[in-house]
């Protein structure tokens, strides 16, 4: 993984890409990316960029991914979190968002106390009750080529955020977009457009 770059606005403030987070504005319709906030783990201007949705449900259970790679279902299933969809790209591949506790060949360390694998070995320990405190799976991840991601920032498009775990593990799914954009000091209600007769 290269070395993440500072995305300059205006001239005066700069912002990190990733790690960090991308949180879609109100004007921002594709269907894929309509509300959602998105963990950014590689941003290369000339390479392209790659993240994963971090705040909407997939519609597959936790325990059909286990069964179809031949793992046992926990017992607790109930307790753990549900499958996210993690974007429109290679929506069969599951990634896994965790606490950094847990280590593999095929883990990426995103931010501080955060990690990403993309490994069996991983659901495999899950499975058997000795994976990560806290995790979430999801399937299929963002991409974006390269200039693409800059373009669409400078457009409006997104808003970055500083990285920040709690997001990830404290803060419920539905809460994510506002609890982003508030720690930017940002009232999300002054970004949704008006309608009707002021």
């Amino acid at each position: 993984m290269g070395k993440p770059r500072l995305l300059v606005h205006d001239g005066s403030m700069e912002t990190m890409i990733a790690p960090g987070f991308l949180v879609a504005a109100p004007q921002l319709k594709d269907p894929n990316f309509e509300g959602t906030v998105v963990l950014m783990i590689e941003h290369q201007d000339d390479e392209g960029s790659f993240g994963i949705v971090i705040n909407r449900r997939a519609s597959v259970d936790l325990s059909i991914v286990l069964r179809e790679l031949g793992l046992a279902s926990p017992t607790d299933l109930a307790s753990h979190p549900k499958v996210l969809f993690g974007g429109p790209v290679a929506t069969e591949r599951g990634l896994i968002v965790h606490t950094d506790e847990w280590t593999g060949e095929a883990t990426t360390r995103v931010g501080e106390g955060v990690a990403v694998t993309a490994s069996i070995d991983l659901l495999a320990a899950i499975s058997a009750g000795r994976g990560p405190r806290s995790y979430r799976f999801c399937l299929g991840y963002a991409g974006w080529g390269p200039g693409q991601l800059v373009s669409e920032i400078k457009a409006g498009a997104w808003i970055t955020v500083p990285f920040f775990a709690d997001l990830l593990f404290e803060v419920p799914l539905e809460d994510r977009w506002r609890a982003a954009l508030a720690h930017l000091g940002i009232d999300p209600n002054k970004l949704v457009p008006a309608f009707g007769d002021a």
